[in-house]
């Protein structure tokens, strides 16, 4: 099989510049990462071949090398790719660490993959990425720290931001006795919904007849689809709630799912509807 151009495996132009490469292989790298994809082949080789084409287009030398004679002139050079996830650790320990983690990636997400950083009282920082509908109900992850396998148990409502004292989960100290570890909470954003305080706000559009004349329409919450009612007479941009269907907190406190209104209006209309509308508009003149 014919290996991929490595612009087209980083998703990047041929005038990238190094940080732009960087940026790219980050995202790459943190999506298929062994420690992200137990077990998953084919994560792995998305991981070696996006490590492959970072090592390449990364060194001006060898992206030189690539841009005027492809891969036939980086396998004339020497470069015979990675075999496996460890030789690409070993390889990039500035970036992934010598743990496996994310190294200088850590700021964003890596930190809880590797060793995470490290204090001198053996307590240890790391930051956590979970989806909007685990920190809003609450889930329970496993995460590799120190090549240990660590359940970490999220609670409904946590916020972007908060972090977790993981008792005795840090560095070992010693004596069976290990530090802190610090578990900052990165909550991804939703496509659909966003937050403010324990309300939850989304968008639903509606057809102006149903606007008009009133009735239900289906929509998705944090856990399942639900009808939702529309008052006769809805105006665009009008907010609806839906009583206790945000986020509860740890206290038992309940938000709303609000939701804002959007009014779609057909841009074409046949010859009956045209008709019908304007007998309407004449109505509303007297």
């Amino acid at each position: 099989m014919a290996e991929r151009d490595y612009y087209e495996v980083l998703g990047v132009n041929k005038s990238a510049s190094p940080d732009e490469i960087k940026k790219a292989y980050r995202k790459i790298a943190l999506k298929f990462h062994p420690d992200k994809n137990p077990g998953n082949k084919v994560a792995e080789s998305k991981f070696k071949e996006a490590s492959n084409a970072y090592e390449v287009l990364s060194d001006p030398d060898k992206r030189k090398i690539y841009d005027m004679h492809g891969h036939a002139g980086i396998n004339n050079s020497g470069f015979q790719g990675f075999k496996s996830p460890e030789d690409i650790f070993s390889h990039f320990s500035d970036i992934f660490g010598r743990g496996g983690g994310f190294g200088d990636f850590g700021e964003a997400f890596g930190d809880v993959f590797g060793g995470g950083r490290r204090q001198p009282s053996g307590d240890m920082q790391a930051k956590l990425p979970i989806s909007f509908e685990d920190a809003a109900l609450g889930t329970e992850k496993q995460i590799q720290v120190n090549g240990r396998a660590i359940k970490v148990k999220i609670p409904a409502g946590i916020k972007n931001g908060d972090k977790l004292n993981l008792k005795n989960q840090g560095q070992n100290v010693g004596n069976g006795e290990r530090g802190t570890l610090l578990l900052e909470i990165f909550v991804q954003p939703h496509s659909n919904f966003q937050r403010e305080n324990l309300d939850v706000v989304t968008t639903a559009k509606i057809p102006f007849t149903l606007a008009a004349l009133g009735g239900k329409v289906r929509i998705p919450t944090l856990k399942n689809d639900m009808d939702l009612k529309i008052p006769a007479g809805t105006q665009p941009g009008q907010q609806l709630r839906l009583r206790g269907h945000g986020i509860t907190d740890y206290k038992g406190r309940k938000g709303d799912l609000r939701v804002q209104v959007r009014v779609e209006v057909p841009k074409r209309l046949t010859d009956r509807q045209k008709m019908i509308l304007n007998e309407f508009s004449e109505t509303l003149k007297k």
